[in-house]
């Protein structure tokens, strides 16, 4: 319950102070649920492939058909041999004008960035370019918006119609693949271990009142940031989810960190405010690495880098409960566990998504010798993290364990 155990996080991760020496196995989870959520604050976007589009002249003294040869050389020789390049997306036109236009897909910007850097030196390209008048060129990048959302749909849909309207066997058995892997604690796997957690929560609770607050999706994983309040204020939780999907969007694993909701913290923030719009999507790779050099060089056990390569020294806006604003803060927090012989570090890194400014991480956590579950949020301006979600519950002992367990 929770008012046996309250979690602290605090500075960019998580303290925990425990009332009750209990494990989340051994506490009633009544007013706790694993959830599922909808967007509603901002449109959804799934991560996406970049579109590159360059617009050129010829030089005035070359020939279509010596550049319609150089093209091809380009087109069948260059281009297969780069990493992330989609094979049969080129397409290449010319208008009355003289104005020629290549366009062009790529798994990530990362990958169309690589293959720029290589353009101008490799063999089979410099026919093309002597032929290609650099000072007209143009160079365009657009993110392509898929229109497959079955993931998040199928989230939305386990999560409304099997636990806040209460159909939960139809609801796990439609929007579930040929597995379901669970990592919630106190729930088993498959369709059956659903339905005897979520039958016995509905009936004992029938106010189920959830608000999604943020959502991100990276590929085939989704993830959704909720508030749920629980019989009119009985219980309040800020949860947060990651759900993988198979190929037909239907969900296959679930991994989850429920933690009680509270007030304002000393910057005057809750877990839950805060920017929910998703920008940057061309910068999505280069910001999960920017997070996942946080935890492993910064946030390790034996640290080898400085917050202050990841964190913007101007902003830092931080929803923790007990943490005020600001990078000085953090590097104070760090500097004081580590003389108390207490500090916060990262064991391991499980897993690392993104969609344009925002990343979530989902971790194994250490604190005072205590073990946790962490899901942190983070949204990056410029290559620096600026704001920062997190959510912790303590793992579970191995013998209290009903599934795989948190990771």
């Amino acid at each position: 319950m929770a008012d046996q155990r309250a979690f602290r996080p605090i500075g960019c991760f998580a303290i925990v102070s425990i009332r009750a020496q209990q494990t989340m196995s051994q506490i009633d989870r009544t007013e706790s649920s694993t959830h599922l959520s909808v967007p509603r604050r901002h449109a959804y976007v799934p991560a996406m492939a970049v579109i590159e589009t360059i617009t050129f002249r010829l030089n005035s003294d070359a020939s279509i058909d010596a550049f319609a040869e150089a093209n091809r050389l380009v087109q069948a020789e260059y281009l297969p041999a780069q990493p992330g390049y989609n094979a049969s997306s080129r397409v290449t036109t010319r208008d009355d004008d003289g104005n020629w236009t290549i366009s062009l897909r790529w798994d990530t910007a990362a990958d169309a960035d690589a293959s720029m850097a290589s353009f101008m030196d490799a063999p089979t390209t410099q026919a093309f370019l002597a032929l290609m008048d650099a000072s007209t060129m143009e160079l365009r990048r657009t993110v392509e918006i898929p229109t497959d959302v079955r993931g998040l749909n199928n989230a939305t849909r386990l999560y409304l119609e099997g636990i806040r309207d209460g159909d939960a066997r139809r609801a796990v058995e439609t929007y579930t693949g040929d597995r379901y892997t669970q990592h919630s604690t106190g729930v088993r796997d498959g369709v059956e271990g659903f339905v005897e957690f979520f039958e016995p929560f509905i009936e004992r609770n029938t106010s189920r009142d959830i608000a999604i607050v943020r959502s991100i999706v990276d590929g085939r994983f989704v993830f959704v940031q909720a508030a749920q309040n629980i019989n009119h204020g009985e219980a309040m939780w800020v949860t947060t989810d990651l759900f993988d999907t198979d190929a037909n969007g239907k969900i296959v694993e679930h991994w989850d960190v429920i933690h009680e909701l509270g007030g304002e913290n000393p910057g005057g923030h809750t877990q839950i405010d805060g920017s929910t719009e998703i920008t940057d999507l061309d910068q999505t790779e280069s910001n999960k690495e920017v997070v996942r050099r946080l935890l492993t060089e910064a946030f390790c056990e034996q640290p080898t880098a400085h917050f202050s390569e990841f964190i913007s020294s101007e902003t830092y806006i931080n929803h923790n409960p007990d943490a005020p604003d600001g990078l000085a803060a953090l590097e104070e927090m760090d500097r004081s566990s580590r003389e108390a012989g207490q500090h916060l570090f990262y064991r391991k890194v499980h897993r690392i998504i993104g969609q344009g400014n925002m990343v979530v991480s989902l971790a194994h956590q250490v604190w005072a010798g205590i073990d946790y579950c962490a899901m942190d949020i983070f949204r990056l301006e410029g290559g620096l993290i600026v704001e920062h979600w997190d959510n912790v519950e303590v793992l579970p002992e191995p013998a209290d364990l009903v599934n795989s367990g948190k990771f």
